[in-house]
């Protein structure tokens, strides 16, 4: 029986699970910035309790007792936590928070009403205009010993020459209440391509602003494709000429032959739009495993053009003369910041226009904040950026809050959250196993589920640790309650070479929980956002250009044992456009939900759907996917999660992938809603709007 819409709007309201008009919702009690603290933090974390029943929060932050002069507010928020994207002025602010209902019209009431008060660090270090690294670091020690602090740099270009070979140009730790005011300065990271910026160690409320920062010579170097041999279908011959680049010590891209600063950290290499700068040629395989071994320089010809012949490989028919090849060093360097074990850092209006990996790094740390940051294209003689991810969190207690951000050109996935499994290499007891030291961060205290990759399974529940042994070069974690006796009779595969295939421990406590990725643009080669996290939200991002699918919550079993699963978390009124094309967004969806196992087809092992719904609670609502590759929004091994009001529209005629086409398809799910989502505007012919599979008690329209 066809239902009408508004039955069935109601029907998805009440499913959600959410008080009604009717019930009365409690206030929050606010936790952080505790009442009356004083910090130096202009951004600041603020956090209050969860209201049982309520569907999101409301907080407003303002100079008066009155709210009447409100510095900054924000409606729709889903987890219990707000950053400003704009530095508090200093001085006494007053914040508070409601609960609301599912409508917005009825909320709770307000709060009690919290102070915080912005102080201003009393010492300032000044570094003069041209100063040396040597100086910078100089005046730094200074500041560290003296916090709280400023340091404060001229508007002006400072050059920075490592004179060694370490992976960072800054590299520090214990570091607390300090703010590094660049001033919109300039700073040039010479001679040494594949040295990061700032490496920053066990340090604390730590903010960085406004800075340009770039690479001379680059960590990366683009090349045009002049010639291509078809002739032999499984080996890649191809000729290349180094591209011009502006602003650098030399015309050119760096050398890819006889040049150790950047052949020494050689990665890989993938094609470029000449079209559309910062995105990746629309073909389904992007990166290549070329090696400076494959490299003869052609100086007969033209110093600056070479010939590349990998034997083996069947990627020559992706190139086509006019391609644009770029190759990135990035083995055995530093990233742009690096952050462990750090709490609060600040990132705000910073701009890089290169870097040897990564942008913004934070490993066992928590509350990294990413604002008003760009990882750029410098002008129109760059295609590349960074040369891996925007912003890369592993085990954070919790998540980054990136806003108002855009990452264009990275070479790898725009925003990485997730945890590394720790392998077991012993079963001692139900109640205790040995795990090599790898990724091991479990504590006192902290919680962790069981995953055997070749079968998929999770434990549930989540085991507590009771105490971490160190001995003979591995940790023995003893824990509570017991592991079930035919859960324990499963883990076989242990203690293996072949570490993939290793029964693994995920921490749960550290997995990087209310993370907020808000009103940013990517355009990037890889996933826009890949997320392994619980209560956080992506939302009213752009999307454009991806390879990858844009938003992405799944584990990579096979290849990384990054992991786990996602649980309590939105993905609301994204904009994604010409996403997914590329390998990974084969039979997946611009918005891709799926959890993996291993399999073994051939030589290697590579994901494959899992049986479990380890997902669940996530919603999925009022994004609009143009030109979907394969699938619009695909939902796989999930449990009591909804997608509602999104929209698929379309200007192209084809799709760049060929196979089935659904705008939404379900697979392996249960209790799960699809409503209200609108076809109207895809002018291509789907397979079907909508496909359900192998899934119990969907409720569709």
């Amino acid at each position: 029986m066809k239902k009408n819409k508004p039955f069935l709007i109601m029907l998805c309201l009440l499913q959600v699970g959410i008080a009604s008009q009717t019930q009365a919702l409690n206030k929050p009690v606010l936790l952080a910035p505790g009442n009356g603290s004083t910090g130096y933090v202009r951004n600041p974390g603020f956090s209050w309790s969860t209201v049982a029943g309520a569907y999101s929060y409301e907080i407003q932050v303002a100079t008066d007792t009155g709210f009447t002069q409100l510095l900054t507010s924000r409606q729709d928020l889903y987890i219990t936590r707000f950053v400003p994207v704009k530095i508090l002025p200093a001085g006494k602010v007053y914040w508070r928070v409601r609960a609301r209902d599912t409508t917005a019209t009825d909320s709770s009431a307000w709060s009690s009403r919290f102070t915080y008060i912005v102080a201003a660090p009393p010492r300032v270090y000044t570094i003069p205009a041209g100063a040396s690294l040597k100086a910078f670091k100089d005046t730094l020690r200074k500041a560290i010993s003296n916090t709280p602090a400023v340091l404060r740099l001229a508007s002006a270009t400072y050059t920075f020459d490592t004179g060694f070979s370490g992976l960072f140009a800054i590299d520090t730790a214990n570091v607390n209440d300090l703010i590094i005011e660049g001033n919109n300065a300039n700073i040039i990271i010479r001679n040494h391509p594949h040295v990061g910026f700032m490496k920053l160690r066990n340090s604390s409320r730590v903010a960085i602003r406004q800075l340009k920062v770039d690479w001379d010579p680059l960590p990366h170097a683009l090349l045009d494709v002049i010639d291509v041999n078809h002739s032999n279908p499984t080996t890649l011959d191809v000729r290349v000429r180094l591209r011009q680049v502006a602003g650098q010590t030399n015309a050119y891209y760096p050398a890819i032959f006889n040049n150790p600063s950047f052949t020494d950290h050689w990665s890989w290499a993938f094609l470029l739009d000449p079209n559309n700068r910062g995105s990746l040629k629309k073909v389904p395989r992007n990166v290549f495993g070329l090696s400076a071994d494959d490299v003869t320089p052609l100086f007969d010809i033209d110093p600056y053009q070479y010939h590349i012949v990998h034997p083996g490989s069947t990627s020559g028919q992706y190139f086509a003369i006019g391609d644009i090849l770029a190759i990135v060093a990035r083995d055995n360097v530093g990233s742009f910041i690096s952050t462990y074990n750090c709490v609060d850092i600040t990132c705000d209006s910073i701009i890089n226009y290169a870097s040897p990996i990564g942008c913004y790094y934070s490993y066992e740390g928590s509350e990294m904040k990413v604002l008003n940051c760009q990882s750029a294209l410098k002008d129109t003689t760059r295609y590349v950026s960074a040369n891996a991810d925007g912003v890369h969190c592993r085990a954070n207690l919790i998540g980054p809050w990136i806003e108002n951000c855009s990452f264009v050109g990275n070479a790898d996935d725009g925003v990485a959250l997730y945890n590394k499994g720790m392998f077991i290499m012993t079963k001692n007891s139900t109640t205790s196993v040995t795990v090599k030291p790898d990724f091991m961060n479990l504590a006192k205290g902290h919680t962790f589920k069981l995953y055997i990759p070749k079968t998929g399974f999770v434990s549930e529940p989540a085991y507590v640790v009771d105490t971490v042994i160190f001995s003979s070069g591995n940790y023995r974690i003893n824990f509570s309650p017991a592991i079930p006796a035919a859960d324990y009779a499963a883990m076989t595969d242990i203690g293996l070479s072949d570490l993939q295939q290793n029964v693994q421990l995920f921490n749960v406590t550290l997995r990087n929980e209310k993370f907020m990725i808000h009103d940013n643009l990517f355009t990037i080669r890889g996933r826009g956002s890949i997320i392994r996290s619980a209560k956080g939200m992506v939302s009213n991002n752009r999307y454009y250009r991806c390879s990858s699918p844009a938003v992405a919550f799944y584990n990579e079993a096979a290849s990384w044992t990054n992991g786990l699963y996602s649980r309590d978390a939105w993905i609301k009124d994204n904009d994604i456009q010409n996403c997914g094309f590329d390998n990974l967004g084969m039979k997946a969806g611009s918005i891709q939900v799926v959890f993996h196992k291993i399999v073994k087809p051939a030589n290697s092992y590579v994901d494959s759907i899992a049986p479990g719904r380890h997902h669940a609670n996530l919603f999925i609502t009022g994004n609009t996917i143009k030109n979907l590759a394969q699938h619009g929004i695909t939902l796989f091994n999930a449990s009591s999660s909804k997608v509602l009001n999104n929209s698929f529209t379309s200007d192209m005629t084809t799709f760049p992938l060929s196979g089935a086409h659904y705008g939404i398809y379900l697979d392996r799910t249960n209790a799960c809603t699809i409503l209200n989502n609108q076809f109207s505007g895809e002018i291509r012919t789907l397979t079907s709007n909508i496909h359900v599979t192998n899934s119990t008690n969907v409720v569709s329209q």
